[in-house]
């Protein structure tokens, strides 16, 4: 879920960028005062989310309204991770047995919002090859339009997934929170995809078509092509 800090700070997890982890880093080391919303919501989700139930959305209306800073905005972070490696690692998280591409969310259900809805059935019985192919056919730059979905109002930090622990290490010391930052060095990653150390082998022309659709976050965020 998207987190605020103690000190007015709000952190918005992208899907598949280690938030997982660094949600749980920032609830042991005592930094966190409350989720709330969506566990991917982005900012405009937080200040206007869909009908959930009258308990969530009272749950919503008492965090935002004591803790979820409007005016002026809160300090904001995320993490992004390379739009490649975005794909293979959510085609190997959701192809899981476990999961079995389970759905996240309903891209046609206004209530059943989740910023991965609109690949709701493209992986299904289909090799990452296809999968990948599927996406770019029907959403040509869908990492990039993921990332935006999240940074398109100003963010103050945007740390990589690559580099996930000295980045979070140096936002909480820009925001000047008491912490051990050898415990966050320490602490063992959470909720690896299947095989992720097997990366899966990119037929040339597809790697190739993927990075020309998404040239605007590889620029956008400093990742080069090979």
């Amino acid at each position: 879920m998207a987190v605020i800090l103690k000190n007015g700070a709000l952190f918005l997890h992208i899907p598949k960028t280690g938030g997982t982890w660094v949600t749980r880093v920032l609830r042991e080391a005592g930094l966190m005062r409350c989720s709330i919303g969506h566990r991917h919501a982005n900012l405009e989700h937080l200040l206007a989310p869909g009908w959930q139930g009258l308990g969530r959305r009272l749950e919503w209306s008492w965090k935002r309204s004591l803790y979820l800073r409007t005016h002026p905005r809160p300090f904001t972070f995320c993490f992004v991770r390379h739009p490649l490696d975005w794909y293979e690692s959510f085609y190997l998280y959701k192809s899981q047995p476990s999961l079995n591409w389970e759905r996240d969310g309903e891209f046609d259900h206004f209530h059943r919002w989740h910023p991965n809805a609109v690949l709701n059935g493209l992986g299904e019985g289909k090799s990452f090859h296809e999968f990948v192919a599927a996406v770019l056919d029907q959403y040509p730059g869908y990492v990039s339009a993921l990332f935006n979905h999240y940074t398109f109002r100003p963010v103050d930090f945007v740390g990589k997934q690559e580099n996930l622990r000295e980045d979070l290490v140096t936002v909480l010391e820009r925001l000047g929170c008491e912490f051990d930052p050898a415990q966050i060095r320490g602490k063992e990653r959470i909720n690896r995809s299947r095989d992720e150390a097997s990366r899966p082998e990119w037929d040339p022309a597809l790697r190739d078509r993927a990075i020309r659709l998404e040239r605007a976050a590889m620029e956008r965020f400093g990742y080069l092509p090979e």
